[in-house]
């Protein structure tokens, strides 16, 4: 009974997690980041209690031993749990970013640079990006990306916070292109990077001349490999 009991709360954050890639893709705004992660809170703070015997479900009788195997996992929900709430507020949470929802301007007093590295994307303007990059005779870095893209999250909240990648995006024109919505937005970026890449993978990361000639692409979506993806944004033309 105490298995199926913290497996309901397992399969209650789980449930939460699809929520929210639900509520990315349709551009809902509901589940934000700092409701999403008190939900996850709330649900493995409470399935530590349980196991600890603190909260009053069916399996746990009064009087119950409390043995080892228990109270360590009860300890491992709990501190899964605790470790949530600086990401409430903005900072943060590392591999974990992948799985969350993004942070919004201005959520907390950690936003800046949590998610975002504070490098300037331009959100579905392809046109626009390259208008820039001729005015101020620069590259474009076009990432085509996806709002419950996990693999797109991680890029973002791990890789470009890293020093050398931030120095390298700061010196290109940034475009973010998103490919999974519900809108016309996410059907013309998809069209775009089918018919200039021949693919429909995300994240793919392409760098651009003013013109929209390509100069490099990174076809291999996620990478942990700094020098890999530094040597692609400092790609130069022929």
């Amino acid at each position: 009974a105490r298995v199926k009991t913290v497996m309901g709360f397992v399969l209650l954050a789980a449930m939460l997690k699809y929520a929210s890639n639900i509520d990315q893709v349709l551009q809902l705004g509901w589940l934000t980041r700092e409701r999403f992660l008190a939900g996850w809170f709330v649900m493995f703070a409470l399935a530590g209690l349980y196991l600890l015997g603190l909260l009053r479900l069916e399996g746990v009788e009064e009087g119950d031993r409390l043995g080892i195997g228990r109270l360590l996992v009860a300890s491992v929900l709990l501190i899964f749990a605790f470790s949530l709430l600086p990401g409430m507020f903005g900072a943060p949470l590392g591999e974990l970013d992948a799985y969350v929802p993004v942070a919004s301007a201005g959520s907390g007093a950690f936003n800046r640079g949590s998610t975002d590295a504070g490098l300037a994307w331009k959100k579905n303007q392809y046109k626009e990006a390259l208008e820039e990059a001729r005015a101020g005779n620069k590259l474009v870095l076009v990432t085509f990306t996806g709002y419950a893209c996990t693999n797109c999250h991680w890029m973002k909240a791990n890789m470009f916070p890293r020093p050398e990648i931030n120095a390298a995006a700061r010196n290109l024109v940034l475009v973010e292109l998103y490919t999974d919505g519900t809108d016309k937005e996410s059907e013309d970026n998809q069209k775009l990077q089918e018919e200039k890449f021949a693919t429909v993978a995300i994240p793919y990361y392409a760098i651009l001349d003013p013109d929209g000639k390509v100069v490099a692409s990174f076809g291999k979506g996620m990478t942990t490999d700094t020098q890999e993806f530094l040597a692609f944004l400092t790609a130069q033309p022929a």
